[in-house]
């Protein structure tokens, strides 16, 4: 009895202790793969040679495990402006942005949007956002002020101020109206 009592003692006190984390559900435990890096929201904000800014961003980024100048994107944006203030944005679901080239390969809905209206979707493009030129030579739909167009093929620079539509391209383009004339 001597020995039993004490003993029944500490066994009721270390089961009073333990009783909480035995009937309490086990806590979620947070763990990180160690292979991969995984950004939410990256921004990416730079000046050309020339002072004039360009920028991307997208909603994930994952460096590439295989290839370790690619980043792969979901949802990026990039946007080149000149130093006059006019711009050109390009959006897509997926891309993969090579940091040594500057090289942005967009694809599916990419969309490209100017400053002036104009605006065309293709499925995919590449752009040179450090330069401001993009290029495609995927079926491209487009409108604008002036009207539409088709082509199979696009070749864009000096920031999306001059745009040339490739391999059979058709537009439909309205007339402008002329200074001082009226409609009837």
């Amino acid at each position: 009895m001597k020995f039993v009592l004490p003993a029944a003692a500490l066994a009721m006190v270390a089961l009073l202790a333990a009783w909480p984390s035995l009937n309490s559900p086990q806590s979620a435990r947070v763990t990180a793969d160690a292979g991969q890096s995984e950004m939410l929201k990256p921004r990416y904000f730079s000046l050309d040679e020339h002072n004039q800014p360009f920028s991307l961003v997208a909603a994930k980024a994952d460096k590439s495990a295989d290839q370790p100048d690619i980043v792969l994107l979901d949802d990026p944006q990039a946007e080149m402006t000149e130093t006059t203030g006019t711009w050109v944005t390009m959006r897509s679901d997926k891309g993969w942005y090579n940091q040594s080239t500057g090289i942005l390969l967009m694809r599916g809905n990419v969309h490209v949007l100017r400053d002036d209206g104009n605006e065309f979707t293709t499925s995919e493009a590449e752009a040179d956002i450090r330069k401001g030129n993009a290029w495609g030579d995927k079926a491209v739909t487009g409108q604008g002020p002036q009207g539409e167009i088709n082509a199979i093929g696009f070749r864009m620079t000096d920031r999306g101020k001059n745009v040339v539509f490739l391999n059979q391209s058709k537009a439909e383009v309205q007339a402008a109206e002329r200074p001082g004339s009226k409609k009837p």
